[in-house]
């Protein structure tokens, strides 16, 4: 957490936990302590890589450079680059396969009705739906999801899904999977509609259209970037909205 409030990051305390519930943390080390850190997610098709973060003390010594070349041998890979992490990727051996920007806004006004709250029966339909989508096998995550300490609240709509989590005052979407982009409209109104501040992560034009008409705006955005593999799996089509930035 002192690497995050030096690097002016939002992660939070139970997202590291989580993180590391999923798969290794790898952290560089002098005498004074921990300099920087990595965090691995494996999926049976390639691995998510996070967390890549070294503190503004022990920048220029080709810190994160290291970290990340003590994973990428395990097989492909796929992450979230800022604007700051993409020419080291790049370097690296990543190559761009899309977009995510980050949408911020409110909504009033009631919900559409098209969501409800999932049930641990949902699960099986939950986690072939993601993988029919993301391309990402990940029963762990899901396991996670719908267990007693998850930070997420499922819900489940015809033909997709989506979760919902809070940082800080602020409801993050994510994962979303529907079968269009009307039918993903429909859904993030009815989980956010007077739910305060929210947030959420999509690469899809209409999806974006929509969201800056109802007066949300972009605070930034991330470079979906692969290696070793031509690109992501699954149906982007209908994958709408990351599990998270680190999750993919």
């Amino acid at each position: 957490m002192k690497l995050i409030t030096d690097r002016g990051w939002a992660w939070t305390p139970a997202q590291w936990e989580m993180l590391l519930s999923l798969g290794p943390g790898f952290g560089a080390f002098d005498e004074t302590g921990l300099l920087g850190t990595t965090v691995v997610t494996p999926y049976p098709e390639m691995q998510a890589i996070s967390g890549v973060l070294v503190g503004s003390w022990a920048e220029r010594r080709g810190i994160a450079g290291a970290l990340m070349s003590n994973v990428l041998d395990a097989g492909p890979s796929v992450l979230h680059a800022t604007a700051m992490g993409e020419p080291l990727y790049r370097r690296l051996g990543f190559h761009s396969v899309g977009q995510a920007a980050a949408h911020h806004g409110e909504l009033g006004g009631a919900a559409t009705g098209v969501t409800r709250k999932a049930t641990h029966a949902d699960l099986p339909a939950v986690v072939a739906l993601d993988q029919a989508a993301s391309g990402f096998t990940r029963e762990a995550f899901w396991t996670h999801v719908f267990g007693p300490s998850s930070v997420y609240t499922p819900h489940i709509a015809r033909d997709g899904f989506v979760c919902t989590r809070r940082m800080g005052e602020t409801l993050v979407i994510g994962p979303l999977v529907a079968p269009n982009a009307a039918a993903a409209c429909e859904i993030i109104v009815d989980v956010v509609a007077g739910a305060g501040p929210s947030r959420v992560d999509v690469s899809d034009p209409d999806v974006a259209a929509f969201l800056l008409s109802k007066g949300y705006e972009v605070r930034g955005s991330c470079a979906l970037m692969v290696h070793g593999v031509d690109d992501v799996g699954g149906d982007r089509a209908r994958y709408f909205a990351p599990a998270s930035l680190a999750l993919g």
